[in-house]
Parts: structure tokens; C-alpha cells; sequence
């Protein structure tokens, strides 16, 4: 999903007045039970709330510049505008992105547009409302806008700004299935930001990185890049972005089955984001943490957490983050066989997505409903939910999504014995794969036409497939599906009369 998380000025306008607020309780309190005695007393109290009320600023301005992307800096000299009907334009349209109305937030960002604004003003609005429609799954609609600030960031001689755009522009093509371009960008954004030392656009590239890297399913040079990025955050003191890695590699972790340590830095991350107040970060880290339990078996544990996350992201107003949580119980509760509640919990979040107009996430809910049917085996169903997932991810050009779905659309062809249209499916998957680099999709895909050779009695031929899928796997961290792969080669070597 789109990197940036977009929550509004007004939201880290809260969460910093609650951190002060309970910082100065604290300090207060204290004071009742021994009060100062002395001058120098009062001076170090004083003293005290002056660095408390720093400490929040410097969190503020760090949850500032990673919620708005690393152009942070235009859109705060947005803020400090002079026209006061903009500036109610704007405290508006924040407040529609941090409940998740992109729609509409875009709407209003559109109406703050004036002739004769500055360029850097242009900029910010631009910026804004790209990141809006990345949030909604419109990459294509974001592109224009990223594209917009690249040339306003040349025409000004702006190399931060130039190199946010690009690093934008990055993540554009990772959502649409395009991990090549996306590198490039990236790699281009690093270039920039190393060169005028921009460390915190060094952070953040490297990062981006590192997720394009992952959704290859290449996790050794996933992890590398994560922990380049949080040496940079922890030497800059960037705690908002170390708990931001610290995130990013327990996803690596999680893609490799190490569930030990995937949790580990899930947990490390939520410490972090507890510690800031950053309550949209928390119920990111819940989230993960109940992926993780689920992954293990430990369904309560994963429900409880996913249920916790979905009750933040409803205090908050996070509309996306609890469509989000409400696929995930969803999946829990799949994973239970209570099919009936999975299936309200996918239509929920569908809703929510449609509301949204998040294509990324109704394609995603699509799929899931698509996933409860074959399970009930309501083949006819879930051909429909994956061919109207399918319709989508082709038409917001997610190449990822579209692999995916071929590829349970050729598991239910299999599942009605139609082999060949099955294969077809699996082949096709597995060309986009192959086209986009995506490791572990096609060692997946590779798997699934091996078991097609072992239903069509050709047994040498499913083992040809399935050693590459377990190399593969192998290559890419992914010890249990390895060990599958490794397990039907063994039985199918011995035969049926073997032990």
C-alpha cells in the first residue's frame, strides 16, 4: 500500500496537545508532592517544561514532514500562508484526508488554487493532492501532480523539492507493478538528497527501496536497505522514521516466516510510536502484530490485536486503516472456518473502500470475498469477485494485483477440472511476474503448474517445476514454502508404494 500515510495537520496538532498536556500533569503532580523550595528550584522546573515543550515540537515537526511525504517543506510554508480563506481551506481539507475523505479533500484543495500564487504555494497543492489520490488508488490521477512539482522543483532550481517529486513519482510506479521504474526514481531522489545532504530524503528514499525490493521478494537487499534507513533516522534522532523501519523490517521478517523476529520489531515499532503519541502509527504496529499471530495460529491473539487497531483507527477517524483491520479480522476469522463473519467483515471494508474511492483496497476486498466463495465452493461466485478484482487492478495498472488474481482465478479452473484454462491462468501470472521481478509470485505460480503436471500423470515434469519453485523460495527467504516445495518433490520421487 501507498507509503506515505496521510493524516493531517490537525491530527498532529492533537496528538502533540495531548503529549504536552500529560507531560505537564506529570510535572505538575510531582510538584504538588515536593515543591520547589528555591529560586533555582523554580528555574530548574522551568527548565523542565521548556525542554518538554521542545521535545514535542521537535516530534511535531518530524510526524510533519513523514505524513506529508518528505515535502514536508512546501506544504508547512503553505500553512504559514497569509490568505486566511485558503488557510480554512486547507484546516478543512486536512481534516477530510485525516477521516479519509480523499474525494473531497481533493475537491477542496482544488478551490485553494488562485492566480498569481506562489510557485512554491502551487507546489504544496500539488503535492497534497497527489498524495489524495495515492490514497485513494488513483496513481494515474496522482501522476500528473507529482509531475507538476518535479517541473515547478527544475523551473525553481529546488533539488529537495526535485528530489521529493521524484521519490513520489517512485512510489507511483511500485502501486501500479512497476518495481524497475520505481527503483530508478528512487535511486535518482537518493542521488539528489545524498548530494545536497538531505538526510532525512536519504531515510526515506532508502526505504522506498526497500519496499520495492520486498514486493520482488528480494528481502536480503530488502532488510539492507531498511537498516541503512534507520541508522540514518537514529543518527538524526528521527523517531517518527525509526519506528518507520523499525516497521518496514519486521515486514521483511514476516515475508521470510521469521516470526520471532518480526515481532520483535513490531514491537519495538509500537513502543516507539506509543512513546511519540503517534496513535495512527500504533494502530499500524497492532495490525502487524496480528498478522503475525495469525500467521502462527494464534487466532484470539490475532483478533485481539486487529480488533484493538480498528478501535483506534475509529477514534481517530482513519477510515482507510479500519477497512484495512476489518480485512484482516476478516481473514482471521477465514482462517477459523466462521466463513459468515469473514464475509461481513470483507463486505464492510468493501464498503468503506467504495466510499473511499480506494480502487486498491475494493480489488483487495473483492479478492478476499472471492476467497470466502471458493472455500464454500461457490466456484461460479468467486470467478465473478476475482474477475471484478481482476477488472480493476487492470484498470489502476497494478500489475502486482493483476498477477495475483490470475493466479486464483487458475486455482479455481483447477478446482473444476478445467486444466487447461487453468494453466493458462498460472502461465499468464507468471509472466507478469517474471516481467515485474516478482520473486515469490512466481516460485507461487511455478508450484501451482507443477501440481497441474502431477493431475495430468506427468510426474517428471511437475518435479521440473517445482525444484525451481523451491529454489526460488529458498533464494528469497522463504524457508516454510521451501520446505513445501522440497516435501511434494521427496513424496513424488518415492512413488506411491514408497514410505
Amino acid at each position: 500500500m501507498f507509503a506515505l500515510a496521510i493524516a493531517g495537520y490537525a491530527l498532529i496538532a492533537l496528538n502533540a496537545s495531548e503529549r504536552l498536556t500529560k507531560a505537564w500533569k506529570r510535572v505538575v503532580l510531582r510538584q504538588k508532592e515536593s515543591p520547589p523550595a528555591t529560586k533555582r528550584d523554580i528555574e530548574d522546573l522551568r527548565q523542565e517544561l521548556r525542554v518538554l515543550r521542545d521535545e514535542v515540537k521537535r516530534d511535531i515537526k518530524q510526524e510533519f514532514n513523514h505524513l506529508y511525504g518528505i515535502a514536508a517543506r512546501p506544504a508547512e510554508e503553505l500553512v504559514e500562508a497569509s490568505d486566511e480563506e485558503r488557510l480554512r481551506l486547507l484546516g478543512r481539507a486536512t481534516k477530510a484526508q485525516r477521516e479519509g475523505r480523499y474525494a473531497d479533500a481533493v475537491d477542496m484543495l482544488r478551490s485553494s488554487f488562485r492566480p498569481g500564487l506562489p510557485l512554491k504555494e502551487l507546489v504544496a497543492l500539488h503535492n497534497l493532492i497527489g498524495n489524495s489520490y495515492m490514497y485513494m488508488g488513483e496513481q494515474a490521477k496522482a501522476e500528473p501532480h507529482y509531475r507538476r512539482v518535479l517541473a515547478a522543483a527544475e523551473e525553481m532550481g529546488d533539488d529537495q523539492t526535485r528530489a521529493t517529486a521524484l521519490g513520489n513519482l517512485g512510489i507511483v510506479y511500485r502501486e501500479r507493478g512497476e518495481p524497475d521504474k520505481a527503483e530508478e526514481h528512487h535511486r535518482k531522489a537518493l542521488a539528489i538528497d545524498e548530494q545536497i545532504g538531505n538526510k532525512l530524503g536519504q531515510a526515506a528514499n532508502l526505504g522506498n527501496l526497500g519496499n520495492v525490493y520486498g514486493e520482488r521478494g528480494e528481502l536480503d537487499k530488502a532488510e539492507e536497505h531498511h537498516r541503512k534507513a534507520l541508522a540514518i533516522h537514529e543518527e538524526i534522532g528521527d523517531r517518527f522514521g525509526q519506528g518507520q523501519d523499525l516497521g518496514n523490517l519486521g515486514n521483511v521478517y514476516l515475508r521470510r516466516t521469521e516470526l520471532v523476529k518480526a515481532e520483535e520489531h513490531y514491537k519495538r515499532a509500537l513502543a516507539i510510536h506509543e512513546r511519540i503519541g503517534n496513535r495512527l502509527g500504533q494502530a499500524t504496529q497492532l495490525g502487524n502484530l496480528g498478522n503475525v499471530y495469525a500467521q502462527r495460529g494464534e487466532l484470539d491473539k490475532a483478533e485481539q490485536h486487529h480488533t484493538k487497531a480498528l478501535s483506534i483507527d475509529e477514534k481517530i477517524g482513519n477510515r482507510l486503516g479500519q477497512a484495512t483491520h476489518l480485512g484482516n479480522l476478516g481473514l482471521v476469522y477465514g482462517r477459523r472456518g466462521e466463513l459468515a463473519k469473514a464475509d461481513k467483515c470483507f463486505r464492510k471494508a468493501l464498503g468503506i473502500d467504495e466510499e473511499l474511492a480506494n480502487r486498491v483496497g475494493q480489488a483487495n476486498q473483492l479478492g478476499n470475498l472471492g476467497n470466502v466463495y471458493r472455500l464454500t465452493r461457490e466456484l461460479d461466485k468467486a470467478e465473478e469477485h476475482y474477475k471484478r478484482s481482476l477488472e480493476i487492478q487492470q484498470q489502476i495498472r497494478n500489475r502486482l494485483g493483476q498477477a495475483q488474481v490470475l493466479g486464483n482465478l487458475g486455482g479455481v479452473y483447477a478446482e473444476r477440472g478445467q486444466l487447461a484454462k487453468a494453466e493458462g491462468y498460472h502461465r499468464a501470472a507468471l509472466t507478469i511476474d517474471e516481467e515485474i521481478g516478482n520473486r515469490l509470485g512466481q516460485a507461487q505460480n511455478l508450484g501451482s503448474l507443477g501440481l497441474l503436471r502431477v493431475q495430468r500423470g506427468n510426474v517428471p515434469e511437475a518435479v521440473r517445476y517445482l525444484r525451481k519453485a523451491q529454489r526460488i523460495f529458498a533464494e528469497a527467504g522463504a524457508s516454510a514454502e521451501a520446505q513445501w516445495a522440497q516435501g511434494l518433490i521427496e513424496m513424488m520421487q518415492r512413488g506411491p508404494g514408497g514410505p
